[in-house]
This record gives structure tokens, sequence and C-alpha cells, in this order.
């Protein structure tokens, strides 16, 4: 081959000296001396063997000379000849193209290396292809750093992601305990948790409840797709929950575990059927997986809840069994709560009955009554009222307010209403009344346990409905008359707290009552009620309010009071609340 020199060429001036055989043995020493692997391979003959290697090549690969020449380069693959990037080297070498690639190659021992291959075709003056060059360089080091910074960062990607998830549980599940804990029915805290699982852990939920009974009934139910409601509605009809059952619901009912199902499994919808008509809702409303948890609370299976995914994109696994036995461990929790609650009103109220008078007929006067303990579900008010027809045909009214509530509370009303009723069946006067109680509270009763009462006589006096009210009160608000032509007064007189001194100190008073004169008595719960405000009810607002309504019956000025305290307390009184009104007919 005979290049010529050009002035100033590359080659410099010495060219024409040296001659193509110096150019190509310099060629030749470049190639060979490269730090890249090099290779040229001859695509005219059969499977385009290599017909030349560099030393570096031999070095990387690990190979001699003689067991190369000759090879098609995917020797260097192996096994390992389903990479993506071999087609495309492929299709660029059957194309004649330039191609860059990086490739799996492996050493003669076996050492797998990562190979960045450059292969450029070489064409003659015709522009036909008559070799091709590979130039190889080792990456491994290079594609181990990138490895591991794509290991690291799917790392950091996966902790993340799981951050996010464990904060989305997190804040369900204090969703959850707000919502749950902040309803107080029975029956309402099993619809918040099945509507609090739909949509955000099933497509649909059912709850099972086990009664006093012993039987199971289906006591909620929610799907995602509100068409499907009624669907739901008459599967309730449908499910068994018979001894001898093998529903999954009735399974983990009976061993107290939880059980996940998926769709991979045969016979998930058999599973939840108990007959025909079931297993043909079932289908209608569609079962991919499911988690059965069972409602667990101080060692006993309350029932149980049921998740169902309808979509196979949303199989249920460990995770979701962990995030729906933590929603059931808070149903449960809320569920007993309110049981205990349930429990506790019951036997609140019937005690609060049994402590309420029977009041006499009582032909003579008109009489209203209110009473609403402030704990009106769940404790026992400390306020107490009565009227006791006396021996000698007086009526004894008595208003009063024990210290404090609950249980002791409503000892010490019982015990100062069963004492006044005793001593009213030897006497009348209220002055001595309420001495006798006090001196049976201070025999009878050990810590500092307090009342303040009113008691009054009311008798027949000269003139038609015309009566005398003879009032004793020891450290109770005075009662008021509201009079026929609408003045109101009070009737106040010296006493103090039943239960703490051996003199209370009580005297009396008669006020004369005229045909449609009203005595109110009432316990401080109504002029001490407070609004949202902070504001107090007291007993201007009172002495207003009677003025009002205290033309009405007995019964309506009672409850005109009542009503009053409850719409100023916004429903959430502080205290407990007693209301009693004796009215002479006109």
């Amino acid at each position: 081959m005979r290049m010529e020199k050009s002035p100033g060429g590359i080659f410099g001036s010495s060219w024409n000296q040296r001659g193509a055989e110096e150019l190509r043995l310099l060629l030749d020493r470049a190639v060979s001396a490269s730090y890249n692997g090099i290779v040229i391979s001859d695509p005219s003959l059969p499977d385009n063997p290599i017909i030349y290697a560099n030393r570096s090549f031999m070095r990387t690969t690990g190979y001699e000379f003689d067991e190369v020449i000759g090879e098609n380069c995917r020797f260097l693959q192996r096994d390992d000849n389903e990479q993506p990037a071999l087609d495309e080297l492929r299709e660029a070498i059957a194309g004649g193209r330039e191609c860059r690639a990086v490739i799996r190659n492996y050493k003669k021992n076996g050492e797998m290396f990562w190979n960045e291959l450059y292969v450029s075709p070489v064409l003659d003056d015709d522009g036909e292809v008559t070799n091709f060059i590979g130039v190889q360089h080792d990456v491994t080091e290079r594609k181990e750093v990138e490895e591991e910074r794509d290991l690291l960062l799917a790392r950091e990607q996966l902790a993340k992601a799981e951050a996010v998830a464990a904060r989305r549980r997190l804040s369900f599940l204090v969703e959850a305990d707000n919502i749950l804990l902040s309803s107080v029915g029975f029956f309402e805290r099993l619809r918040d948790t099945a509507r609090l699982a739909v949509p955000a852990l099933a497509d649909w939920c059912l709850v099972d409840i086990v009664e006093d009974d012993g039987g199971v009934v289906q006591a909620a139910a929610s799907h995602a797709d509100e068409g499907k409601h009624e669907l739901l509605r008459e599967l309730q009809r449908h499910r068994s929950f018979e001894e001898g059952s093998n529903g999954v619901a009735a399974r983990v009912l009976r061993t107290g575990k939880a059980e996940t199902i998926s769709g991979e499994e045969k016979g998930i919808v058999e599973d939840l059927a108990s007959g025909e008509e079931s297993l043909r809702l079932l289908g209608e409303l569609g079962v991919s997986s499911l988690v059965s948890v069972p409602l667990l609370a101080r060692g006993r299976v309350l029932g149980v809840v049921t998740l169902v995914s309808s979509s196979p994109e949303r199989i249920y696994g460990d995770e979701d069994l962990a995030l729906a036995e933590s929603l059931a461990y808070r149903c449960a929790l809320a569920v007993d709560n309110a049981g205990l609650y349930r429990e506790r009103s019951r036997i609140a109220r019937t005690l609060q009955r049994s402590l309420l008078p029977r009041l006499p007929e009582v032909g003579e006067v008109d009489v209203g009554v209110e009473y609403l303990p402030l704990g009106e579900e769940t404790e026992i008010g400390g306020d107490f009222y009565d009227l006791i027809r006396a021996p000698n045909g007086s009526l004894i009214a008595v208003v009063g307010d024990v210290c404090g509530k609950g249980p002791d509370a409503a000892a010490v009303a019982a015990l100062s209403r069963y004492t006044i009723q005793a001593v009213v069946m030897n006497e009348d006067s209220p002055a001595k009344i309420l001495s006798a109680l006090n001196k049976a509270m201070l025999r009878q009763l050990d810590d500092l346990k307090f009342s303040t009462i009113t008691c009054a006589r009311l008798e027949k006096a000269e003139g038609e409905n015309t009566f005398d009210l003879t009032v004793s009160r020891g450290g109770h608000p005075a009662p008021l008359v509201h009079r026929f032509d609408g003045r109101i007064e009070k009737i106040e007189m010296p006493g103090r707290v039943l239960g703490v001194f051996d003199d209370p100190g009580v005297e009396e008073r008669v006020v004369r009552l005229f045909p449609g004169d009203a005595a109110v008595f009432y316990t401080d719960g109504l002029t001490e009620a407070r609004a949202p405000d902070g504001s107090l009810f007291g007993e201007e607002r009172l002495l207003d309010l009677l003025r009002e309504c205290g033309e009405g019956k007995a019964a309506e000025i009672a409850e005109c009071l009542k009503d009053a305290v409850h719409d100023f307390d916004d429903g959430v009184p502080l205290d407990d609340l007693a209301v009693l009104v004796l009215k002479t007919p006109k």
C-alpha cells in the first residue's frame, strides 16, 4: 500500500523515507499496545470469525492467541446468550452499522466481567464492509459501583415506601381510635368498624357479633359500591353459624385464630357460603381474597371481622393481616367498653328508678316534677325529691342535693328520703324533720357526707283554695313563689347544710298561698348551669323565666325550667337537676 505525503501531513517530512511498511508496523504496535482490547473479525468468512486480537484482549480474557483466532466473539458469552444487548449487537452487525453495548462476558477461568464493547464496520473504497473492529473495555468495577448505587437507591426508595405505608397505617389506626372511642353506642361502634374498613382495607366488610345467649348475628356490613348494599343485607339472611358450620367466620369464632385466604386457593367462595343462595350472592359480590380476624377482649371472642377484596389486584398478605388484627383489637376494645357502658347504664337506670319516689295522689293542689341526673346513662344522681302524705293529712315536700355522685351519693340520698319518711309518721314540722335527719346523718355516716335540703309542709288554710306553706331549709337554695298576679317572692330563712354540724340552726317560715300561686323548689343544678362560653344561668335568668311560664300548670312550669337549662348548657349539664312545683287551683 502506498500513501502520498502532503506538506504538513501528520507523519512529518520523513514519511517518504519510511514507506508503507513502516506505517503498517507503527499501526500494529499502536493497536497491540492499546490499553483496550481490540479484535478484528472477517464477515466474508463463515460465522464472522476473529482474525486479529491484541495483547490487551488476551490479558483481559485470559485466553491465548491461538484459542481466540477463528472463533466468533460470542464464545465470550458462553451460555449467557439471552442478554437484550446482544440482540442490538447482532442487528447492528447484520446491518453493517456501528454499535455500543455493555454485556456480560466470561474469562477463560469462568470469571464474569462487564464488557463495554464498541463495534465499527471497516469499509472499502466502494463502501462495502470488509471487516469489523471491536474495541472492548472491562467496566466491571464501574458496573459494580453503579449496581451498588442502584441497590442503595432501591433500598432508599423501598424504605421511603415502607415509611409512607407505615405512616398511612398509623394514620388509619389513629383515625380508627378517634372514631371508635368517640361513638358511645354498642352497635354504632360495630358499624363504624365496617365503615372504616371500606374502602381503605377492603371492598366489602362484615362484622359478626356473639350475643349474650351465644347466638351469632351479622351486626354490621359495608360495601364500597353503594349499589351492592342490598346484596349484603340479603346475604345476612342466608348466612349460618350453626354448630358444625365450616364457614371461615364460623371457624374464626370457634378457634379465635385469624385466617387469610387468597384467590389462588380453591373454593374460596364455597368456604364463605352456607348454601346455594349465599353462593350466588357471594358470586355477585365478588371474592378474590379475604382476611377474617376475631374480636378478642379480656380473653373472650366477642365476634369476628371479615374483610373481603373483590379485585385480583388486592390479595391479602401478612401486612394486611397485621393491620386487620390491629383494627380488630381496637374494635374489640371499643365494643367491650360499650358493652360495659351499656350494662353500667342499665344498672344505673334501674337503681335510679328505685330511688325516685312514687308520688301520692294529690287532689287539692297541682303537682309538677322534673328530674335530670348529670350522668343520665351511667351515673346515679345525687339530687332527690319526695312528696309525702303525713298521717294528719298535710303534704310534706322535700327537695335535696347530696354531695358527690354515684353509689355513695345514692346511699346518702336513700338515707335522707327514708329517714324523712319515717320521721313524718310522727312529726310534720319541717324544722324538726331536718333536725332529725341531721342527727341520723351524723350517727350513720362515717366520713364527711352532707346534704342541702328544703322541707316544706302544705296544709289547708281558711278560704277556698288557700294553703299555708311552712318552709325550713338546710343550706339549700330558697324556694320561690310565683303569685297569681305575676309577682315573685323568695322564701328565705336561716339554716346550714345537714350532716356536718351538731345543730344546723334550721328555722321555719310560713307563707300563705292563694288561688293560682305556685311554689317552686329546685336544686342548684338549675341556677349554676353553665353555657359553652362559661356564662352562668343564674338566679336573675331563673326569675325572668318564671315570670314567663309561671301562669302555666305545675307540670308545664317544671318542664319549662328543665328545657331552658338544657338549651342553655347545650345538653352538657355540670350537675343534677331536680324541680318540684306545687300550684294551688284558682
